[in-house]
This record gives structure tokens, sequence and C-alpha cells, in this order.
């Protein structure tokens, strides 16, 4: 059997695709032949790995669409920009991400929501939903991240009385609140969207190797940390593999809502995270705070 499917022409979106991992995958899926949506918030940086990735790869349907995942405005014009110029979607991998270590109080969103929160998780969900016409048509798979940091949260549950930080405030808590927060939609979203002939996994991201220069306003002491952490993290080029792997492989055209390891192996999560009434609330508080009922 083939590595990869057919992906000439298949269109895919990877949101913060500007840097990191994102931007690996967008450059190995050009390599295949795809036509590779970037999105980014950051304009120069976006247009810049499209352009690097383009001469690369000599693959010339790289494209950039802004869009910022914290903001629900910004998602919908996103969508619509993106339902405007394509007529499906193969490809969905929700790989944007806030983790601000340097917030030491919550920030919410212009939509009143605690900025990581909505970032990692709302984001997601509301752009999913907003394309999903799109995704049918191409019998799209959908691609979420969560994070092997959560294997040290074991007993860690989704507070719905704290979400935006009202009682008390940790970005490291917030963070990896909204990959359990992703973990759970996706059990719940391959329910959902498997009569649509649409498929939703979920990645868990080890400790990956930063891109130069992503360290510059941090502080000292943890840059020597990161040195030392960086000896024990794989690259983001190694990571994109199973980006890569999850939206070609042939292996995987009718699996869902299943939870991958950077080996490609399919692993578990925490017994909590497989709580039907805590999914299914959390379904419907997620889409409350988008203001969507239809899936």
């Amino acid at each position: 059997m083939e590595k990869y499917l057919d992906m000439q022409g298949k269109v895919c979106v990877i949101t913060g695709a500007n840097a990191g991992i994102g931007k690996r995958a967008a450059f190995q899926l050009a390599q295949l032949g795809a036509k590779v949506i970037i999105v980014s918030r950051n304009e120069g940086s976006g247009k810049k790995a499209v352009e690097e990735i383009s001469k690369e790869t000599k693959n010339n349907h790289v494209y950039f669409f802004k869009g910022d995942l914290s903001y629900q405005a910004s998602i919908k014009n996103l969508a619509n920009e993106i339902i405007a110029q394509w007529n499906e979607i193969n490809v969905l991998i929700h790989n944007a991400a806030n983790f601000d270590l340097s917030m030491k109080q919550a920030s919410l969103t212009e939509d009143r929501v605690e900025t990581i929160f909505a970032t990692n998780h709302l984001g997601p969900v509301l752009l999913t939903n907003l394309l999903l016409d799109l995704l049918e048509k191409g019998k799209a798979r959908v691609i979420t991240i969560a994070s092997k940091g959560l294997l040290a949260y074991p007993l860690m549950r989704i507070d719905f009385n704290n979400l935006n930080g009202e009682q008390s405030y940790s970005p490291t808590k917030a963070y990896y609140q909204s990959k359990l927060a992703q973990l759970m939609f996706t059990y719940k979203a391959a329910e959902v969207l498997k009569t649509k002939g649409i498929t939703i996994n979920a990645i868990r991201v080890p400790s990956v190797q930063l891109d130069e220069g992503r360290l510059e306003h941090v502080p000292a002491l943890m840059r020597k940390l990161y040195k030392v952490k960086r000896k024990f993290s794989i690259t983001p080029e190694k990571m994109a593999e199973t980006y890569v792997y999850l939206a070609a492989s042939p292996d995987l055209q009718h699996v869902t809502g299943k939870y991958f390891n950077e080996d490609n192996e399919i692993i578990s999560s925490s017994k909590y995270s497989y709580n039907q009434v805590e999914i299914d609330r959390l379904w419907e508080y997620s889409n409350e705070l988008i203001q969507v009922e239809q899936w």
C-alpha cells in the first residue's frame, strides 16, 4: 500500500502555519502536491511562509489567509473568505495555539472569553462549524492538537465555574484545560460528523523544539532551562510527519475519534476525557459561547 494518498490538488487548511510544526506540515503537504492554505494572524510571517514554501517545493498553490483564532469576528471573516474562494476542503488542521506563560491574570477577548481557552478550543470549534459544508464536500479529515503535558494532570477536569479565571488563574492550567477540551470536542464531533463523511482525530504533541527567535522576549533563566529541555525535544519537522500521516495516510480513511502520539500510534487519554456527561456538557457550553445551534 502507498505511504500516502494522492494529495495532488487536495485542499489543506492549516491554522498557525506561519512557523513551527504548522509551517513544516504545510511544507510537507505542499511537497505532496496539495493546495495549502496557511492561516495566521501575523500577515508578515504568514506571507513569508507562503513564499518560502512555494519556492522550495515548486508548488504555486500555497496561499495565505489572515485569521485570529481568539476572536469570533475574525474567524467568521476567515471562514467567509475561504467559502467564497473554495468549493471543498479535504484537510483542516487546527494547529494554532496560545500558551503565553507571561500572563499573570486572565485576559478576556472582545467576546468576553479567556484568551487561551478562546484560541485553543473555541476557535477550532467555531471554524469547524462554519466550514462544515466545504468539509462535507471534501470528505475531509479534521485534525485537532492536544498535548503530552496532559499526562502531568491525570485528574484534570473542565472547571466550568472558572474558565474565565473568575476564582483563580494560571496560564498553565488554562492551556491544559483548553487541550483537554479539544480532546473531548474531538470525541463528540466524531460521532456528530460521521454521517457527513468527515473524520476527526487528535494528536498528542510532546515537547518540540521552538524556532529561532521564539524566546527573544523570555527571561534569561527560562532560556537556559529551555536549552536543557531542547535536548529532549523532537524537531518540528519530525512532529509534522504525524500531522501529514493523519492528513494523508490511506490507513486512516475511515478512522475517527482517535488519539495519536508522535509515533502514529493510537493511544488513550484520561478517564475523565471519555465521560459522556461531561463531553455533552462541554459541547453544549461551547456551542452556546460561539452562538451555534446546528451541526
